[in-house]
Order: C-alpha cells, then structure tokens, then sequence
C-alpha cells in the first residue's frame, strides 16, 4: 500500500509545463510519504474550467519501501520515465531541487503541479511508470528490473458547470482528509470565488491554537495543516471568507 501511495506521486510529474509548485518543507521531518494520498486523491475538475492541484513528496532512503524486491538496498532516487492517462488539456511540472526536474532525490521535498483546462469528461485513472536507482557496494544503478508501473490516483472532470460560474459566493465541499490523523491533515474545500480566506483552528474551550490567511481559488482549494504540536484530541477549524463561514471538527489520534 505504501509504495502505491509513495510512488503513485509521480504521476504529477508527466508533461514540463511552465508553471512550478513549491516543495513545503512542513513534511521534511516525515520518514516518507506523499501528499495528499490516494485516499483523499486529486480535487475534482470541471468541464473548460481551469484546473491546479499539487502534490508534495518525500523519498525514502530504503528501497524495499518502494518495492520489497530491494529490501536492504538504499534508494538513491526515482526517476519518472511515463505517465499514462492524464485527460487532455491538463500537463504537469515537477520540482525535486534537482537539475532533472522529474529525478526526486532521497531525503528531500518535492512537488508535482497538475495544472491546465480539462477539455473531456469522466474518470480518468493514472498510471505511471518510475525507475528507482539504488545504491549497489558504493555505485548508483538503476534498478535491474526496469521501470516499475503504479496506479491509485485519478482525476475526475466533472461535465456540469463548475462552481465558479454556479455559485458566486459561498464555501461548499469543506472536509479535512485524513480524520482522524496523527500530525498532517489538509483542509480542503471548494470556493465560488477567487479571494483570501482566513482559516482558524480551536479547541473544544475555544481557544485559538492556529490562524492562516490563504488565497483561495475559484474551485478546490487544498490547505496543508500541521498539528504535531498539539495534544490528541478534538478541534474545531473554522473558514472565514467574506461574510460566509464555515465550521468543521477535527480529532488528533495517535
């Protein structure tokens, strides 16, 4: 499951477009990871409507968290040789800090930008194909078994109007996925205009423990929480955009 999740971040990396992500260095101190996964997965698009989502990805330093075929072996980095099934009009960017854009080095934070204007609706599931590169008694190889495919994210394009045109004012959509989880959460909601929005986190007492003033987009928006500062517990998060306002729960487990 790991590696699905882990690898399966690549997909963002197909198609060099103009645009770039930025890496957030709040997941630096992870072991390894990708966000969001493919649980919670890409935000949905809308028919001839612009379109963003990003992903921020950390490699591990042991191979076999990728595959078990390279248990023992250290994963020097991942190359992203392909990706299948990505719907027309949407092209990606990389950014892993290295000279290869789409070459994600061990230990450190990088991203994929989706971005564009879908022009065809449906499902459309994404497949990938990396080559990890080990570390073999002081030399770097690529793995012997070639570039390996993985699945699990998709993106969906809506055909109806987006909320952009639909609604022109208002938070729809408001969730935060993982919940419960155990320190990183993203708040992800959907906005019917382009415009900043303040975001609160309190306790049960109603004590503020986190503010963040973010610009938020026509469509979905995805806001990256880190709460390995706090205790377990219950928390409330309120959007504030406006005069519209919207109230969720939250808990901390671990």
């Amino acid at each position: 499951m790991k590696k699905t999740l882990l690898v399966s971040f690549l997909v963002a990396t197909s198609s060099l477009v103009s645009a770039q992500c930025t890496p957030n260095p709040m997941y630096a101190d992870s072991v390894y990871g990708v966000w969001p996964d493919t649980t919670s997965n890409f935000a949905p698009a809308y028919l001839n409507e612009p379109y963003s989502d990003t992903l921020q990805l950390l490699i591990p330093s042991d191979a076999g968290a990728l595959d078990p075929a390279y248990e023992g072996y250290t994963l020097v980095k991942v190359d992203l040789v392909s990706v299948d099934g990505l719907p027309a009009g949407i092209t990606v960017a990389c950014n892993s800090h290295t000279a290869d854009p789409c070459t994600f080095i061990t230990g450190q934070v990088g991203c994929g930008l989706l971005e564009g204007t879908p022009t065809e609706s449906g499902t459309f599931p994404l497949v990938l194909n990396v080559l990890p590169y080990v570390d073999l008694f002081g030399t770097t190889i690529p793995s012997p078994f070639g570039a390996v495919p993985f699945s699990g994210y998709r993106i969906v394009v809506n055909s109806g109007t987006g909320v952009a045109t639909t609604n022109t004012t208002g938070i729809t959509g408001v969730h935060n996925v993982p919940n419960p989880f155990a320190n990183r959460t993203n708040i992800e909601f959907t906005s019917g205009r382009a415009g900043t929005a303040r975001i609160r986190v309190f306790n049960l007492v109603g004590e503020e423990m986190w503010s963040e003033l973010v610009q938020a987009k026509a469509g979905a928006n995805r806001v990256a929480f880190d709460g390995s500062q706090l205790p377990a517990g219950v928390y409330l998060y309120k959007i504030e955009s406006g005069s519209h306002t919207f109230t969720g729960r939250m808990a901390i487990q671990r």
